[in-house]
């Protein structure tokens, strides 16, 4: 596919940290794990992503509500961009996405990930069809064991799957289209780069046609509602991860004035799953860039990453050296601790850092 994105330039081959499944990773420049991604870098990818929407409207036309799927963290920034793209061209699509917190909704396991254990919603309406948005599709295995089950739970025969770059191998590209096949859904996958398989793909189990999909594979998590509390949220109504959204207005406009009211520089530090607010904070000010403080484990490679912070033992800021004063922590409550011990780090590293309280 045609597409304006070098991909030599906003594509990063990296080295997984402490990972016995999965030792090669990827990321891109508009998820903001490695350098900052402004406003320009957004719109930029969002008329890339806009590519394969024609792409699917020119293969199948697109039923009147679907729903489009992310999966935290790396999932969110793309199927957030699909879901204004479709709203933008009036399309009644809803988004959610699923979250490592404390939360009610589907249970399902990413066995390969550092952090494999999710949560995603239950939709409040049954869609017309289940729109899977990625940054990477690696074996295929999560997505597809979480649309089969999905299909079933809202009797549901039509997925599309989108994503940046493909990275699976033509045996497990063949596993996908049979298993799909034999559970009478119609598919689509929909990518702007195919990438050359990995050597650790090349060796990864057979996805058999039982194999994850059974009534035990995803539970309805029914979480105490201490744990998952709206409070542990910021804007918690606004929140693909809580509920499923048409339309989202966050940030408010009284909170962008206040607390950027001279349209300031500067970067926004946004720990995990408050990326998604991040997005709207910097396509509504675009002197503004964000950089994710991120769960993704990655080694030092001294080519894409060149120095790491880790945050509470858990969390990491890639290459620190390129961050520029001054510097906004945006944290949900939930995660006050590690937005405060970044917070601290970086101004040891001589940076002005300010936390947003919002």
């Amino acid at each position: 596919m045609k597409h304006n994105i070098n991909v030599t330039e906003c594509l990063y081959h990296l080295k997984r940290d402490n990972n016995i499944h999965r030792q090669d990773a990827v990321t891109f420049s508009f998820l903001g794990k490695l350098g900052s991604a402004s406003a320009a870098e957004l719109r930029k990818w969002k008329n890339c992503l806009k590519l394969l929407i024609r792409e699917a409207c020119n293969e199948r036309e697109i039923s009147p509500h679907p729903l489009i799927v992310g999966l935290a963290e790396s999932g969110i920034i793309p199927s957030a961009l699909f879901h204004q793209l479709l709203r933008n061209a009036g399309i009644s699509a809803d988004w959610i996405c699923s979250t490592r917190r404390p939360s009610r909704g589907i249970h399902f396991n990413e066995s390969h990930s550092h952090g494999p254990d999710h949560i995603i919603p239950l939709p409040h309406s049954c869609p017309t069809e289940l729109w899977f948005v990625e940054d990477e599709i690696t074996t295929g295995r999560t997505l597809l064991h979480l649309s089969l089950r999905l299909c079933r739970m809202m009797n549901m025969r039509s997925v599309r799957f989108f994503a940046v770059a493909d990275s699976r191998s033509d045996h497990h590209k063949a596993q996908f289209r049979s298993v799909l096949k034999d559970h009478g859904i119609h598919y689509a996958v929909h990518t702007l780069v195919q990438m050359k398989r990995r050597e650790e793909n090349k060796s990864y189990p057979d996805i058999s046609l039982t194999d994850g999909i059974g009534e035990g594979s995803l539970r309805v998590s029914h979480t105490e509602s201490h744990l998952w509390h709206g409070k542990n949220w910021h804007f918690p109504r606004q929140r693909p991860a809580l509920r499923n959204l048409s339309d989202v207005f966050f940030p408010p406009d009284p909170l962008l004035t206040g607390i950027f009211r001279t349209a300031r520089k500067g970067s926004l530090l946004v720990v995990g799953e408050a990326v998604d607010i991040a997005l709207g904070f910097v396509q509504k000010n675009t002197s503004l860039s964000f950089r994710h403080i991120t769960l993704s484990p990655w080694k030092i490679d001294g080519k894409n990453i060149f120095n790491r912070l880790d945050i509470c033992k858990k969390y990491y800021i890639y290459n620190y050296h390129s961050l520029k004063s001054p510097l906004y922590i945006l944290n949900d409550p939930i995660d006050a601790d590690i937005g405060g011990e970044a917070a601290a780090v970086l101004s040891k590293k001589g940076f002005f850092v300010r936390r947003l309280d919002i």
